[in-house]
């Protein structure tokens, strides 16, 4: 299963993470890559304009809007998205630079911070890099510091550092203690993110009403065999590369 590459920016309000954002959007660009980005915003952050056309959709009732023109389309929904489900709906990128998403302990973080003091706050064991406006004022770091004038050697850390988000199921599948542990070990060197039972080969995944819901290799496997076996012995079918199954489940018949 192709994933993209993720990297999360994170650091206090004014620390200057958009600009690190823009630089390394702009690098990572100019080599040919196709990135995507994310910015987590507080609650209250507007998602839409006030009394425009799709703001007014929303607020007659819609759940889901969305604007096309010819140059682009802005798609808004009345609930929130999972970051895994955010990152599959940028599509076809190869690398994702979120914004923001501190509290997330499943991807490798670039720390920018606006004071030394501000490093230790914002390491969970995952940051790869520390940069920003102000990092000449950091010292003594296990982690590289970078500032942007050197955006080019954050890029290259960032490329061969950066590795798939992981799902935040926590199923244990993989062995570690949830999917922070298993990301931990992927920055030592430790494991591999195919460890992950949703990134490993032949993976099943399931979803219901929308939600992802974990399963353990055990049972992957048997849904896999089974589910195989059937579309196998369809007319017409050889050796599928890629199964898509999706199942209304209704609800019981009156009478």
């Amino acid at each position: 299963m192709f994933a993209p590459r993720a990297v999360a920016v994170v650091g206090f309000k004014d620390a200057g993470k958009t600009r690190v954002v823009e630089a390394l959007v702009g690098e990572l660009t100019r080599r040919g890559l196709r990135v995507g980005t994310l910015k987590h915003a507080p609650r209250d952050r507007l998602l839409d304009t006030p009394g425009k056309d799709t703001a007014r959709h929303r607020e007659a009732g819609s759940v889901a809007s969305a604007i096309l023109t010819s140059e682009g389309a802005a798609v808004f929904l009345n609930h929130p998205l999972s970051v895994a489900d955010a990152v599959t709906g940028l599509g076809p990128v190869d690398i994702v630079i979120m914004e923001g998403f501190k509290s997330l302990d499943t991807v490798a973080r670039i720390v920018v911070p606006r004071t030394a003091e501000e490093v230790e706050k914002l390491a969970n064991g995952l940051e790869i890099a520390v940069s920003g406006p102000s990092v000449e004022e950091v010292s003594d770091l296990d982690v590289p510091f970078v500032p942007l004038t050197s955006v080019g050697e954050l890029a290259d850390i960032v490329e061969t550092r950066g590795f798939p988000l992981l799902p935040g199921l926590n199923c244990g599948g993989c062995g570690y203690d949830g999917c922070g542990g298993l990301a931990r070990a992927i920055l030592a060197g430790e494991a591999k993110v195919e460890r992950c039972v949703n990134y490993s080969a032949g993976a099943v995944r399931l979803r219901v009403d929308g939600r992802a819901v974990a399963l353990n290799p055990f049972v992957q496997e048997v849904l896999r065999n089974m589910i195989l076996g059937m579309v196998r012995a369809l007319k017409g079918i050889e050796e599928p590369g890629r199964v898509e199954l999706a199942l209304e489940a209704g609800g019981e018949e009156d009478g």
